[in-house]
Parts: structure tokens; sequence; C-alpha cells
């Protein structure tokens, strides 16, 4: 399973739950109702039904990202059981309050679900988790420029000089310009806050200067002048730093006590493991685990390490998985051999538990960025056609089978063929990255963005109702219009157009990607750089 596949289930498991919780506040809601209007005696079994499914929430909702909603069912739980303690019968006016108070719940479910709330990062709270990502700028030339720039993006960038204004500020991320100032006085700033991120930027991209910035620690490089859209994908980059999966391995081996040494070393290193012995079960292995190596020893009865290593490539699934021969063959020309049928790398055993561990990490990496980088836009990061499509349908047919609303946007960049002629292609491009990042950023983790073509682009917004899509659309457009394109010297603004469309009033996911489409092309010839809404007149069957 890929990167990208992961997101997608835990994105589809996060809307199932919301899906369930609010059926559940629902359920809690009319019991507190009931029980506030009963005239008689409430059992301690109707109050403990009760405490359970706030218990249920309580220890549920912070998983999923709504840790106040998960604060809000765990006071409820322990009003109930104290309740309960102390065999106190609560009066109806108690029960109502705690009635009304499901209903605050619920109301922070649906605010939850809305992507407003993601697309505004920056609140007036200042903790760890809300506060915008602060980068500090060094630069005695161009800090303002870029200052501003990065601004646009949502982080909060400040120009810093000495070095207790970094200490005092803290950022998380020191953006140096080497070439306008000395090592010695960037290295003293950068010193005051040790554990911040560095991206250098020089004048000089050459061999020298890149090794110099590897030997400064440097967690990025850039040259003058500097690309503002990659320096943001790689600022987010550094920021979130997104706990991956744990790589997959798939070791076949006749050897089980070996094979299970060699999974039990892996597992120490956070690498997930599954062990085959019989060469026949290898193809189910592969459907099931989906690895991102395949350990595979020469010798096995019934079925060479070769030959096994040309079954695999058969199917195209697996051309891109590394197969690496693990075995005791320590001949030269044999290894060349085997290496000539199939299979791309030799270890040889013994091999060291570190040696090990460090190789399969490095083919694993190497194996995980490749699958993610087929799956991705090469320009822009973002979701390929096919693959944006698909989504649709899977969202589309979830809506379906739940009654839930969802909705498609497709985006346009404007007059970007003017753009193009006017700046060149390389501007264009930048302008197509540029909003790129900013919708990357302004969206929800469980959007989904992808590149359709050219300077089109389509978002996938789950759980969402038309009017909350269209707003978080209307701010992202807002925001777009006021960042500066910088073409050498020049200095524009690109707007884009938008339509949005709902699964509520297209059933089929081709209706639908189309009447965002046509609702685009609307706002095309209303004058551009605004949203349209598609509605649907025609009742759905």
């Amino acid at each position: 399973m890929s990167d990208e596949d992961v997101q997608a289930r835990l994105a589809a498991l996060r809307v199932q739950y919301a899906e369930r919780l609010g059926n559940d506040l629902q359920t809690l809601m009319a019991q507190a109702r009931e029980l506030a209007a009963r005239q008689r005696a409430i059992e301690p079994q109707a109050l403990e039904t009760l405490r359970l499914g706030l218990h249920r929430i309580a220890g549920s909702a912070g998983t999923f990202g709504l840790p106040a909603l998960g604060q809000e069912a765990r006071e409820m739980e322990l009003w109930v059981q104290t309740v309960l303690e102390t065999a106190v019968a609560p009066t109806a006016p108690m029960l109502s309050a705690l009635s009304d108070r499901l209903c605050d719940s619920y109301r922070l479910l649906t605010d939850a679900q809305t992507p407003a709330q993601a697309e505004s990062r920056t609140g007036d709270a200042e903790s760890a988790e809300e506060r915008p990502v602060r980068v500090g700028v060094m630069s005695l030339d161009a800090s303002e420029a870029l200052e501003q720039a990065l601004s646009g993006f949502g982080y909060a960038c400040r120009r810093l000089a000495a070095p207790n204004e970094w200490r005092e500020w803290q950022p998380d991320v020191a953006v140096i310009d080497t070439a306008s100032l000395s090592a010695a006085s960037w290295q003293a700033c950068t010193a005051a806050v040790p554990g911040a991120r560095r991206i250098l930027l020089s004048a000089d991209g050459g061999f020298d200067a890149r090794l110099q910035a590897v030997r400064d620690g440097a967690d990025g490089f850039f040259t003058h002048p500097v690309d503002v859209p990659t320096l943001e994908r790689r600022l987010r980059h550094l920021i979130n730093m997104p706990q991956q999966d744990p790589y997959r391995v798939l070791i076949v081996d006749d050897d089980t006590e070996l094979a299970e040494h060699f999974r039990l070393t892996l597992k120490v290193a956070g690498i997930e493991s599954r062990v085959i012995e019989h060469p026949r079960d290898v193809l189910r292995g592969l459907r099931e685990f989906v690895p991102d190596l395949v350990l595979i020893d020469i010798n096995m009865p019934g079925c060479s390490g070769p030959e096994l290593a040309r079954l695999i490539r058969f199917d195209d699934d697996w051309l891109r998985i590394p197969l690496i021969y693990l075995s005791a063959e320590s001949d030269a020309q044999r290894q060349a051999q085997a290496l000539a049928q199939a299979g791309d790398d030799f270890l040889v055993k013994p091999i060291s538990d570190v040696a090990l561990t460090a190789a399969v990490t490095a083919r694993a990496q190497r194996s995980r960025q490749l699958s993610q980088a087929l799956a991705r836009d090469g320009l822009t990061g973002l979701i390929k056609h096919p693959a944006i499509k698909e989504l649709i349908e899977i969202e589309q047919s979830r809506t379906q089978r739940s009654g839930a609303e969802a909705c498609v946007v497709m985006i346009d960049i404007d007059r970007f063929k003017t753009i193009n002629d006017t700046y060149g292609h390389g501007t264009g491009d930048y302008v197509i990255r540029l909003l790129a990042n900013l919708l990357r950023q302004r969206l929800r983790r469980v959007d989904h963005i992808g590149r359709y073509g050219g300077e089109e682009f389509v978002a996938v917004l789950p759980a969402c109702s038309l009017d909350n899509a269209r707003e978080a659309i209307e701010r992202i457009r807002e925001s777009f219009a006021q960042l500066e394109c910088v073409a050498g010297q020049a200095v524009f603004h690109a707007t884009f157009s938008a339509g949005v469309a709902s699964t509520l009033d297209w059933t089929d996911a081709g209706a639908l990607l189309e009447a965002a489409d046509r609702a685009m092309y609307d706002a095309k010839q209303g004058g551009r750089n605004q949203v349209r809404v598609a509605r649907n007149v025609t009742p759905q069957t």
C-alpha cells in the first residue's frame, strides 16, 4: 500500500468516525431528554447506559482530531459517574442541562467538519499546535520581499539580526542568506535556536557551496533568485515531517530461524516484515502485504531465487519493487548471473544486523519515494489526473451509502496563456506551483487536491456542505489574488475562477465533475476571479 493509499484510508476512517459520532451524540441527546421528562425514579441502568456512551466518545474523539469534544464528553461522563456513585437522584433541570451540553457537543462536531476551521490555521492562541510556523529571515538584501512572500502562505515571518532576537522569538525555521552575511554572524544567530531547521540561500550554486552547506548543517539550499513556491514546499516538508508508515519488507527464505531473526532485527529498527517460507505463497503475500522491498534467498527447494524474481516481474504491479537477493552465495560470477536474470542487488550472508538494517532502510526508502513520485504530478506534487478522478468516484459512492454530503471543486487560473506569453513558461510554472502550495496549505488534511491538467486543479472535499466549500474556496481565492508573482524585475498578481458542485445534487461522479467544470466556466464568463456554485434543478433519482 502506497503512502497515498494509507492517507486516503485514514481520511475515510475519520469521515466514518464523524458520521458514527454524530449518530451517537443524537442518541445520547434523546436519552437525556427522555430521562428529564420521566415522572418516576430513574433506574441506575439507564444512567449507566448514558455514561458508557459518553465514555466511548471521551476515549476516541481526541484520536480523530476532536480533543475539545472529547474533553467535553469526559466532563459529562464524570458528572454521570458521580451521580451513580452517590446515589443522588438527578433532577429534571440537571438532566435538561446535560442534554443542552450534548447539543453543544454536536455543534462542535459539525463545526469541526467544515473546511473553514482547517483553512484558518492561525488563531488567537499561541499554543505550539495552533500558532503559525515561525520563519526567521536573516539577509541584508532581499529579506523584506522574502518575508512578504512567505507571509502570503500563512507563515509568521520576521527579519531577525542579533542573536538575542533569535533567542527571544524562537523561530521554527531559519532562512539565512549567506551571500550577504559572514559565516560568523549568521552562525552566532542560529546557535541561539539550536532546534530550528536551517535553509541557506546562496549566490553560488556550485558543488563547493553545496558541500559547505551540508557541513554547516543545512536542511535546504537555494540559489538566488529564490523560487518561493519551491522554498515554501521545502518549509512545509521540514515542519510537518509526518511520521510515515513503517517500511514493509517481505522476506522469502526457507530457513525458518534465520528468516525470523531477520524479521525481529528489522522490527527493532521500526521496519514491518513478513516471512514467507514457500515460494508458492509469494504472490498472495505480495497482494496482501504490499511491501516496499522483497528479500529473496537464492537457494530454495522447488524454485530458485532468480526464478522467483523473474516470476514476480511478470506482474506490472511489482515492477517498481526492489528485489534483493540475500544469500550465502559469495561467488561474484554467480551473483552476477542471478542479477542478470532479475533482481536489483545482492546481500551476502552472514550479514550483521546493522548492515542489514542500513541496506534495507536505504532501498525501502528509495522504493517508497519512487512510488510517491509516480502517483504525483512532477511540477506541483499534487495527485495526478487519473487518481483524482478515481477519488471523486470513491467519495461519490461513499456519500450515496452514508447520505453525507461532499463537494468537488474545479479551479482554473485566469488568463494563464497571457501570463505565459508575457513572462514566459517558467513564470507560468511558478504561478501553478504557487496556487498548488496555497491549496495544499489552506484546505483540510482530509481533502484531496489534484492537478487536472495545465492550469486546472480539482479538489475533493469530504463531509463538506456546498456553502462551506464555497466559503473556503472564496478565502483561498482572495489570498491567491494578493500574492505577488515575481518575473525578473516585474511583479504581478494572478487570479483564478472556480466552480463548486455537491454530491447531493449529482449522484454520478462524471456528472458531478462536469457540473463543477460548468460552474467554473460560468465564473470565467461572469468576469473571472470568482467562485460559482452549481445548482441542479432536476431531482436526482
